[in-house]
């Protein structure tokens, strides 16, 4: 079966341009890539890892392929070999870097690979250049297309809602961002609201005329009841899967902050609100979520770059998968995809003939 395959490329070591010249020669000769179609070459500045790197020149290609995903991820490794590449520590500089981003329908995981790529949306310096030569591939977990994923992200600001691993971990995760990084955090209300039964379904009481507005708690604005005007749940938008409508609202990051002085602070939130129709201009605004962060525990045996899991598709909305293995590093790489959203993405070649 043919399948819709794309990959990234990125070097920020030695002579980046022939690097990835000589990896887009040898991956359209490898006889598994049918009409390989590259982007345009894009300059960004390193996100993440160790301080003092140089510039990354980013693409992408795409392409058809009766081989698996396992073979693609193969080839690709071969040729980082073959171009020098060393893998000493994560996000380290590097001569040549070659990713699996999509791989047709395949959602999954194994010894070294994960399809789709568990933090490619929201990686900017990936979409962009993707737009150029594979707008209409879509996510198969969430049916999204890249180009409507690419404009989801410029939309709003940076920002990522937390779902997964227990309160107290999520609650700790945005005192770090908070104090180590002045980065705008939302908890959680600490009480659960009451839930009446109404026509044999839960509903939400609003919160009484007058009820104090939020209040910050550490570095961490609490929020709780929506606003009686403001439905809980726009219509036709899906459940926050495991998220419960007593541990979030719509409203809980909503027009009552101080988005007006900071209108593209990004932010990251303790929980998940009910999300709006994708197709809604309330997906747009500035309190509804670029992504949910998944969080997921890894163990010695299950973190970079050996086996992963993935879970299976179910949202309708896009997904960035956090490892919390290491608290300190999940926090960092939170900060990292945040900066990812809005790094400057510079073309430096007209189109895609740059091999």
């Amino acid at each position: 079966m043919t399948a819709q395959c794309l990959i990234s490329f990125g070097s920020n070591l030695g002579d980046r341009d022939r690097l990835i010249a000589e990896a887009a020669q040898q991956i359209a000769a490898s006889g598994v890539t049918a009409e390989l179609r590259t982007s345009r070459l894009f300059e960004t500045p390193p996100i993440g890892g160790p301080h003092g790197q140089e510039p990354f020149l980013n693409a992408v290609a795409a392409f058809d392929t009766r081989a698996s995903a396992r073979e693609i991820l193969q080839l690709l490794q071969r040729v980082e070999r073959q171009l020098g590449r060393q893998r000493r520590r994560r996000w380290d500089a590097r001569s040549i870097d070659l990713d699996v981003v999509l791989h047709g329908e395949l959602v999954g995981g194994g010894t070294g690979l994960i399809v789709p790529h568990p933090r490619y949306t929201a990686r900017e310096f990936v979409l962009e250049p993707a737009c150029d030569v594979a707008a209409h591939y879509r996510d198969p977990r969430f049916g999204w297309t890249l180009k409507q994923l690419a404009r989801h992200l410029r939309r709003g600001v940076p920002s990522l809602a937390l779902v997964g691993g227990s309160a107290a971990t999520r609650a700790e995760i945005c005192r770090q961002l908070a104090q180590e990084h002045q980065i705008r955090t939302f908890l959680a209300a600490p009480v659960a609201q009451t839930m009446p039964i109404i026509a044999r379904a839960p509903a939400v009481v609003p919160r009484p005329t007058g009820q104090p507005a939020p209040e910050a708690k550490g570095d961490c604005t609490v929020w709780g009841p929506p606003r009686a005007e403001r439905p809980s749940q726009a219509n036709g938008a899906p459940s926050s899967a495991g998220v419960t409508q007593n541990e979030a609202t719509w409203d809980s990051i909503g027009e009552e902050t101080d988005f007006g002085s900071q209108p593209e602070a990004p932010w990251v939130s303790a929980f998940v609100p009910p999300l709006p129709a994708v197709d809604s201009p309330l997906a747009g605004e500035n309190h509804v979520p670029r992504l949910i962060a998944r969080i997921q525990s890894t163990t010695a045996a299950t973190r970079w770059p050996a086996p992963h899991q993935m879970w299976p598709a179910g949202w309708r909305w896009p997904e960035y998968r956090l490892e919390i293995d290491d608290l300190d590093w999940a926090v960092s790489e939170i900060v990292s995809a945040l900066d990812s959203m809005r790094c400057p993405v510079r073309p430096i070649t007209a189109n895609g003939q740059w091999w």
